[in-house]
């Protein structure tokens, strides 16, 4: 395969479609920088963040290795670049399906879980590193470090979503989603609905949970997707999970 350009537009980087939430959450300046990221996202989606190798990285990119150490300090640092814009899209495609979810709190907490079910489903032993970032020690420090508290607000909003999901669950009510990651509301309303929002923390961990599993990138899965028992209940375990889920947000 002939390396590409720097300049060349992203398309001719061969990236899984998986990977479009990312490229458009980057906008249109997409330099070097942006495609060593895009490219690492791909590596790990494919190796796992252990047997991940920035060399591979650069080679087809057709750059030389030292720049990862010029834009990201470190292989770490790079696996850390990519793992924030993965959870930006995480977070991004999970909110827009959601606003897009019309009817009622129901529909729109099942429509919400999915969206996470098919983006770790979409993106393998990303979808771990998103979530679990403590699988690396030096990745999870220098993640908190530099954005810590813009996962923090992430994490808040969707749990304030999901408060209000519950909330209109139990009400029969229709809540405007009309906030996002810098203006949700505040704590002292979580305090009001305590209730919820623990419940919501709850769902929140389940659905994490359940999104590990049909990432499909451990030992258990991985041995249950080769039973053809495995694949034909796969979807049938799920959607009681999720039922579950539900369950948990009507108060049963």
């Amino acid at each position: 395969m002939a390396r590409p350009r720097l300049d060349a537009p992203v398309p001719e980087l061969h990236l899984p479609d998986a990977l479009n939430g990312v490229t458009r959450l980057m906008g249109n300046d997409i330099g070097t920088r942006e495609r060593l990221v895009l490219l690492a996202i791909h590596e790990i989606m494919m190796t796992g963040p252990s047997d991940f190798n920035a060399r591979i990285v650069c080679e087809r990119l057709g750059v030389k290795q030292s720049m990862i150490p010029y834009h990201f300090g470190s292989r770490d640092g790079l696996i850390v670049e990519a793992t924030i814009w993965a959870y930006r899209d995480w977070s991004n495609y999970a909110t827009e399906i959601l606003r897009e979810t019309a009817g009622s709190g129901e529909k729109r907490l099942r429509a919400y879980i999915n969206a996470e079910l098919d983006w770790a489903s979409r993106m393998g032993p990303i979808a771990l590193l998103v979530q679990y970032p403590m699988m690396s020690e030096p990745v999870r420090a220098k993640l908190q470090e530099k954005y810590g508290d813009e996962m923090r607000r992430k994490l808040e909003f969707h749990l304030a979503a999901l408060s209000d999901i519950v909330i209109d669950i139990r009400t029969g009510s229709t809540t405007l989603l009309d906030y996002d990651d810098t203006n949700y509301p505040s704590i002292e309303k979580a305090l009001t609905h305590a209730t919820e929002f623990l419940t919501a923390s709850s769902i929140s961990w389940a659905s994490h949970g359940l999104s590990m599993w049909v990432s499909g990138n451990h030992m258990s899965t991985q041995s249950f997707w080769t039973l053809d028992v495995g694949k034909i209940s796969t979807k049938f375990a799920i959607k009681n999970h999720i039922d579950e889920i539900v369950a948990i947000a009507k108060g049963r």
